[in-house]
């Protein structure tokens, strides 16, 4: 889309300024609140923003984007602590330390993971979007005979107009397939919200408080 980075830097700021925002209000009232909760409504905040994000476009503006970044930062604030707290609850404070460094080495694994994953998939999905669109790039076609005389009118050649159609169909194709994977991310937060419901918290967790402490440090 265009941005430099710090421009897109910039756009993704507000999701970490909102979750050092609230952030200790969250661990303020977790011994309250049962910590299924509040992860599920970090998940449920997750799967929106994803949502959201799936009907992005080439087009799409700083607000646009800016919209499920703020919104992000709020699921971000529920979602360490009362993740931790129920990962450790019930461990005796011996095996804290053990358990926080094996929490923490799955997370770091289970991330480089899904990074590798939803590369190769981002672009698989764009290579098929992109021969979709190219189906429609003919000469029978108005928009394509369109699109070629502007060009043809700003003093480009048949192959520079060939070569700045291909690039915008590029653009389109990899948008199209971020928005696929987009939406299949909000679809498995919605049904990870029933797997952290098979957790049993302990009630008065004083350990799982020292738990999350552990696990922060």
């Amino acid at each position: 889309m265009g941005y430099t980075a710090t421009l897109a830097g910039l756009v993704l700021a507000p999701m970490g300024l909102l979750a050092m925002v609230f952030t200790p209000f969250v661990k303020r009232y977790e011994d309250r609140i049962d910590p299924r909760i509040l992860v599920t409504i970090s998940f449920a905040v997750f799967a929106l923003v994803l949502f959201m994000r799936a009907d992005f476009n080439t087009n799409a503006t700083i607000g646009t984007l800016l919209v499920p970044t703020v919104i992000q930062g709020v699921g971000m604030a529920a979602f360490f602590i009362p993740l931790m707290s129920l990962t450790l609850a019930g461990l005796p404070p011996e095996r804290i330390p053990a358990a926080s460094g094996l929490s923490n080495f799955a997370r770091i694994t289970a991330g480089s993971f899904g990074t590798s994953i939803t590369t190769t998939l981002w672009d698989r999905r764009a290579t098929l979007h992109h021969a979709q669109l190219v189906e429609r790039l003919n000469a029978g076609d108005p928009s394509t005979d369109q699109a070629l005389a502007t060009m043809h009118a700003h003093g480009m050649g048949v192959g520079q107009s060939y070569e700045l159609l291909n690039r915008m169909v590029d653009g389109q194709a990899f948008m199209l397939s971020a928005n696929d994977i987009f939406y299949v991310s909000g679809v498995l937060f919605i049904g990870l919200i029933g797997l952290v419901w098979l957790a049993r918290p302990l009630r008065g967790r004083a350990g799982a408080g020292g738990a999350a402490a552990s696990g922060a440090h």
